[in-house]
């Protein structure tokens, strides 16, 4: 799987490219975004709260996921089924990001890749199991640009 920034706003996951779904920022200075599938289902993305501590990510107006910055400088991510993942940095230069379940397993590897001609970054994914779930790996994408 790989993600291609398409306008610095936009980044659109393929796997052997076949489109999976996108990542659409409101603008470039924006926290504000939107999740869209290939099976036509919507995720909006917002901060909460007065001071935006936390990113709600709701379908329909309702919240099924949200992301919390932890003192550690991690996101954690918190699913309504009760489920929660940690995304952090990895690498001697904190270069790659993984995402790692509550026991500590890693599920996907995210190695960024910057273009210097449109001065954005690519990612490419790795993974042990492949993922079934295409909002964790953009949600995966939206907590690296974070």
């Amino acid at each position: 799987m790989k993600i291609e920034c398409t306008d610095n706003k936009t980044f659109r996951l393929t796997d052997n490219e076949h489109f999976l779904g996108k990542l659409a920022y409101e603008n470039l200075f924006s926290y504000r975004a939107e999740i869209t599938l290939t099976n036509s289902d919507h995720y909006d993305i917002r901060s909460i709260g007065f001071f935006g501590t936390s990113i709600g990510i709701t379908k329909n107006e309702t919240e099924i996921a949200n992301l919390k910055m932890n003192w550690k400088g991690q996101i954690v991510m918190t699913f309504q089924d009760g489920q929660e993942f940690v995304f952090k940095a990895k690498g001697v230069f904190h270069n790659k990001y993984i995402i790692e379940n509550k026991e500590g397993e890693e599920l996907i590897r995210f190695d960024p890749k910057f273009n210097w001609g449109k001065f954005n970054y690519n990612y490419e994914i790795s993974y042990d199991k492949k993922p079934q779930d295409i909002l964790f790996v953009l949600l995966g994408v939206y907590a690296a640009n974070y």
